[in-house]
């Protein structure tokens, strides 16, 4: 409670910022044209977030999947078992792509998990159903940031990337046939699963200086498949994946509910709430035209 509090915290005062503390120098970002452009001349506003540059961020992330066992993310309500703090690093690279978009290319890690133990505390014992799972992640992916509006800082994400869930640790609940009926059997170990994954995003910069940038960001990161050996929790199980010999859930499969009702089915992927710094830079030309406005700002001002 006390650690999203915090977050909770820090996100306003970023969002109180005062402009004096963004950025001091106003003076707009120009990119060089080779053709007279009829609205600004020989130069075109590029928006200042566009750019070369290295980030560096950090956010926590909230589990969804198989593991969870909802069919869709927060149908149970919100499980606090199924949040990550202060497990993601990212580091992206910006490319210049028009006046409007950065190609984004990105590495992040991090942990996962996800426990289903809490909807079963009020039980005798727990369901058929239960699951956990640990794991660490790593990911590369590349996306594309698109500014909508000149000079400001809220931003567009789309991307993709592929997933390695290097699962330290399941745990998992089902029932065997035996020739004394069918028995609950506990099934633990670890294994990894390789995820092609979609990302989708918002976000807004701060200026704060030339150089310097100040964001946050909201993203979902869906899985496109489900499948053994393609998953963030282990499920789907193969066989070969743990000491029972057995198969666990079903590639593609729908979510059935403990009365055999069948529901719509995410496949594995996160929430994430995130913060980051980036330095930026410019090409010379960039630099030096930039430079020539200034000076003759200054001169038209004496």
């Amino acid at each position: 409670m006390k650690v999203r509090n915090c977050i909770i915290v820090l996100l306003g005062l970023l969002l109180l910022t005062p402009v004096s503390m963004r950025a001091k120098d106003n003076t707009p970002d120009i990119a060089w044209s080779s053709r007279a452009n009829s609205r600004t001349g020989l130069y075109t506003t590029r928006n200042f977030f566009v750019s070369q540059g290295v980030s560096i961020g950090f956010g926590a992330m909230y589990y969804f999947g198989d593991v969870d066992n909802e069919g869709v993310a927060f149908t149970g309500g919100f499980n606090k078992e199924n949040v990550s703090y202060g497990g993601g690093l990212a580091f992206g690279y910006n490319l210049p792509a028009g006046n409007s978009c950065n190609l984004h290319f990105g590495l992040m890690g991090g942990t996962l998990r996800g426990n289903n133990k809490v909807k079963f505390d009020n039980l005798p014992e727990p369901r058929d159903d239960y699951r956990k799972f640990q794991s660490i992640m790593i990911q590369p992916a590349f996306g594309v940031q698109y500014y909508p509006f000149t000079n400001a800082g809220f931003y567009l994400y789309g991307g993709v990337a592929v997933t390695t869930s290097i699962i330290t640790n399941y745990d998992f609940y089902y029932y065997k046939s035996t020739p004394g009926g069918k028995e609950r059997r506990e099934v633990q170990g670890k294994t990894f699963g390789i995820l092609p994954m979609i990302q989708l995003g918002i976000g807004y910069n701060w200026r704060l200086s030339r150089s310097w940038v100040l964001g946050v960001e909201v993203m979902v990161q869906e899985g496109l498949v489900d499948m053994q050996y393609m998953n963030l929790d282990a499920w789907p199980l193969d066989p070969k994946q743990n000491s029972d010999g057995v198969a666990l859930g079903s590639a593609f499969g729908t979510w059935i509910d403990k009365d055999g009702n069948k529901h719509i089915h995410w496949n594995d992927g996160w929430f994430q709430v995130g913060i980051n710094i980036t330095y930026q830079w410019r090409n010379c030309e960039h630099c030096r035209i930039i430079n020539n406005y200034s000076n003759i700002k200054r001169k038209r001002k004496k």
